[in-house]
């Protein structure tokens, strides 16, 4: 019995080849979470050394709050994670599960800056905070399709040749 028209593996027996697939992606997807939160903590630091406050207010909040570089690089890592844990489980379930939990990575990438804009205290620090939601999602985006391409793309055939 097929998993889905996307070339995958039966459903009987494939759950320890799925596992072992899963794992063997899991160094890729950590170096994309790892230079994501490098690139967000050098922004960060970069940032600090400009002067920048990083105060934030948000909804709800009375007062503002400085955004430190254990929140950004906690943040990073958490957000990464989450999305790459989705994707992983939507993978073993089928290609379309797992295409659709990439389109939703775009647009939680492009929605999620709006965020820091609203709520930093200074243009500066809502540009920055953007950049590190951006960085973010461009790092997911990109482990997310290299994975799906590798794990859903079908081979093409050789090309006859003509006679």
């Amino acid at each position: 019995m097929e998993r889905d028209t996307m070339n995958n593996a039966s459903t009987f027996g494939s759950t320890e080849h799925a596992a072992t697939r899963t794992r063997a992606q899991f160094p890729a997807a950590a170096v994309g979470g790892g230079v994501a939160t490098v690139v967000n903590l050098a922004v960060w630091t970069a940032g600090r050394m400009a002067g920048v406050s990083f105060l934030v207010t948000p909804v709800g909040a009375t007062a503002p709050t400085p955004v430190g570089a254990l929140s950004v690089g906690l943040t990073t890592v958490i957000a990464y994670a989450v999305g790459t844990g989705l994707f992983a489980l939507a993978g073993r379930h089928s290609g379309r599960w797992a295409r659709a939990v990439l389109v939703a990575g775009v647009v939680v990438a492009v929605v999620s800056p709006v965020g820091p804009l609203l709520a930093a205290e200074d243009i500066t620090t809502g540009v920055l905070l953007t950049t590190m939601h951006l960085v973010t999602g461009a790092a997911f985006i990109t482990s997310a399709k290299r994975r799906f391409q590798a794990q859903f793309s079908t081979p093409h055939p050789a090309p006859t040749p003509l006679r």
